[in-house]
């Protein structure tokens, strides 16, 4: 293996990221794992004691990072932190839209608060962190975005209906963006997570029962972790695939896809 190529192929040594909802679960994997690759990151969520912990495992990896107490639903604050973080940093490189929130409701089920809720934080602030970022990347010409969406915004769930339109508005928006960005040399893609066990969810998985039931519907077998969507994130905004844009990565064990059928024993 040409080691010295597969190092200059998928090193983000010396740029800057910025990484939303960093205080835990899958977006404390994204900034580890753009951290592992030289990233300077910039953890943005509203634990501080959650960001700590994942300040913690990017140093004790080596890595770089700052801390940033920011809720992407105020967007006052997004602004704010980005116009300090270029008057300090001068470039972003790369911008991981990974925050929300969910509420788990059928439509009929779903409480305005409920709506409200979610549209503030996962679709508004999303929505106006890529704009943000996009305005910086325009005027250095480079860059990458990344949104986080899931699954359930290419196939909606029932269950959680107000989440998978939100996800699926935001698939939209990635791709208009891309078509917009594109002349600029900025790349817009998205990572659309399976079933990933969290701390968010983990008292659901640690039902055994419920647990093989989920297992039982992915192909590969297993309930993904969050370093799998952390290290999809570091390699796609990587030069390993500077020719991708407008398009969603789908990481979910093949959940999406249907699974074998048993079939009975042919007849001789």
């Amino acid at each position: 293996m040409n080691q010295a190529y597969m190092e200059q192929l998928f090193s983000l040594e010396g740029q800057n990221a910025v990484v939303t909802g960093a205080s835990s679960g899958i977006g404390r994997a994204i900034a580890v794992s753009l951290a592992n690759m030289g990233a300077n990151v910039a953890l943005l969520g509203r634990s501080k004691k959650g960001l700590a912990l994942t300040r913690d495992q990017v140093q004790a990896n080596g890595g770089s990072c700052e801390e940033y107490i920011v809720d992407i639903s105020d967007t006052d604050a997004q602004r704010d932190f980005f116009e300090t973080w270029m008057e300090s940093h001068k470039t972003i490189d790369i911008f991981v839209a990974n925050a929300g929130v969910n509420i788990r409701s059928e439509l009929p089920d779903a409480t305005l608060d409920d709506i409200n809720e979610m549209v503030r934080t996962d679709y508004i602030g999303t929505l106006y962190g890529m704009i943000l970022c996009s305005d910086y990347m325009k005027r250095q010409r480079s860059g990458n975005i990344v949104v986080i969406t899931s699954i359930n915004g290419v196939s909606p769930l029932p269950n959680q209906a107000v989440y998978s339109s939100i996800k699926c508005a935001l698939e939209s928006a990635m791709q208009s963006l891309s078509v917009s960005m594109a002349e600029y040399g900025v790349r817009v893609n998205s990572i659309a997570p399976g079933c990933i066990r969290t701390a968010i969810n983990d008292h659901i998985f640690s039902v055994e029962e419920y647990r093989k039931g989920k297992e039982a519907e992915i192909p590969m077998g297993k309930i993904g972790t969050p370093e799998d969507i952390g290290d999809a994130v570091a390699a796609i905004v990587s030069d390993a695939f500077r020719f991708m844009t407008g398009n969603t990565v789908i990481v979910d064990g093949g959940e999406l896809k249907r699974k074998k059928m048993k079939q009975p024993p042919l007849l001789s």
